[in-house]
């Protein structure tokens, strides 16, 4: 087992493989929005928003970070930020929860681009079993190469609606990650800016109480060479199967990343 420290990896050329133009700034991203806005992929209607877990789950109290949308990443104390892959610049990254939620920022220059989404991918279970490799959401024409099998996504972008219904969601999967456990609201859930994106997320929709999690966490740039931005862990490599390294963390310990065992 490796633990990980807080590192920075520089990533030049990032993905090379199937490929399609990004959508112009009024389109969705390929598939990416193909769900009506207020209801599932199979037709059913949305849940309204999870509530919280009861009192008997035993995820720690961690630390809760208020976010808003002002400079985040200041928000979570210097153990729960870390450097992500690949940046675009002076970009950076933090993760925490508290017994009621998960919480991540990541600062990037690519939201300046509003349809380049933030793409969380998780597997939550009270025990987690051997990892097996799989693929994530179609978006822009790209597929992510996962080193497990992620029970959720959440994704977000700084413009949600691009006129086929809000993008941002908890997603599960099935056979193009299309349907939509929970919404994600703007000013509750996502806080966007042009520089930044935060989103919180009640344990709830990611399987109710989970005592464990793996973690995957990129941008889709979708830039030739530079398809897949602001990796965490930042060994990931969404672009070549099996999908690089990924955090696996002990929900019911502390929060600090240099708990967290990079796999």
């Amino acid at each position: 087992m490796r633990f990980a420290t807080v590192v920075a990896i520089g990533v030049a050329g990032c993905a090379r493989g199937a490929m399609t133009d990004k959508p112009a700034p009024d389109a969705p991203a390929g598939s990416a929005d193909a769900a009506a806005p207020d209801a599932r992929a199979d037709g059913a209607a949305l849940a309204p928003d999870a509530a919280l877990p009861d009192a008997g789950c035993p995820i720690s109290a961690g630390i809760t970070p208020v976010l808003d949308g002002v400079n985040d990443l200041a928000d979570y104390p210097a153990g729960q930020q870390l450097s992500p892959g690949a940046m675009l610049g002076s970009d950076g990254a933090a993760i925490s929860w508290d017994a009621q939620r998960l919480y991540i920022t990541v600062q990037s220059a690519a939201f300046a681009q509003p349809y380049e989404p933030l793409h969380i991918y998780v597997e939550a279970a009270q025990a987690l079993a051997e990892p097996t490799a799989s693929q994530g959401k179609e978006y822009s024409g790209l597929v992510a190469q996962l080193p497990f099998t992620p029970t959720q996504l959440i994704a977000v972008r700084r413009v949600t609606d691009a006129g086929t219904g809000p993008y941002d969601a908890v997603f599960t999967p099935d056979t193009q990650w299309t349907t939509r456990v929970m919404p994600l609201t703007d000013g509750t859930d996502v806080f966007a800016a042009q520089d930044e994106i935060s989103v919180q997320v009640p344990w709830t929709a990611l399987g109710g109480c989970p005592h464990a999690l793996r973690l995957a966490v990129h941008v889709v740039h979708a830039q030739p060479a530079n398809e897949w931005k602001d990796l965490v862990p930042a060994t990931a490599t969404p672009w070549q199967a099996p999908g690089g390294d990924y955090y696996e963390v002990d929900l019911t310990g502390a929060p600090a990343v240099s708990t967290w065992a990079l796999r």
